[in-house]
């Protein structure tokens, strides 16, 4: 099993859950070893990972096409990790070194990934879309990758699809009030304001 496997499972297990306010904890940029045990250790024994708070905008059980994302720290993406290889221990112990690895992977990015989600009238509507955070007045171009697949909806816009963002660490304030917009290729803008200090 490669690294990337792990790390995808880690995604598959992203929240859809609104943020909220009472976490206290600020994004945390650097971890030192203890920290990355710590954070492993805790997403073992989370009940559900999908719980984990880092959405932003709509909530995606009540409306798909509300747009929105989700922010992935370096310490949710641990916890995601704790709780994949709590999931199935005997596989995880199987591919100790991957697993590591993508422990450490994680632990050291240097960037700042946001996954959007939001929805259009063709299949190609996510393709070209850029992203930006503003803080105090500065604003930060995110690095786009390339957009999934977008699915086809039931509801609403023919259309719906993510795109993902990445904004270096030491680039902008992992504390601060931050405002967040999505420019498709096509339509207006959405923006959100998303306070950093009550994400971990």
């Amino acid at each position: 099993m490669v690294v990337g496997v792990w790390i995808q499972r880690m995604g598959l297990a992203a929240g859809v859950l609104l943020l909220f306010s009472g976490m206290g904890e600020a994004i945390d940029v650097n971890l030192d070893p203890a920290t990355v045990k710590k954070a492993v250790e805790d997403g073992k024994q989370m009940k559900d990972v999908k719980t984990i708070p880092t959405r932003f905008g709509a909530d995606l059980s009540k409306d798909l096409c509300g747009g929105g994302g989700e922010i992935q720290t370096k310490t949710v993406g641990l916890n995601r990790l704790g709780a994949v290889i709590a999931a199935n221990p005997e596989k995880a112990e199987q591919d100790k070194d991957k697993v590591e690895e993508a422990i450490q992977k994680t632990a050291e990015s240097k960037r700042l990934k946001i996954v959007f989600d939001f929805c259009g009238d063709t299949a190609d509507f996510a393709e070209d879309a850029q992203a930006t955070m503003e803080q105090d007045g500065r604003q930060i171009k995110g690095e786009m990758a390339k957009p999934d697949k977008a699915k086809k909806n039931a509801e609403g816009p023919a259309y719906r699809g993510k795109i993902a963002a990445s904004f270096a660490y030491g680039s902008f304030d992992p504390n601060a009030m931050t405002k967040i917009t999505l420019y498709p290729k096509v339509g207006d803008a959405m923006s959100w304001d998303v306070d950093f200090s009550k994400i971990k």
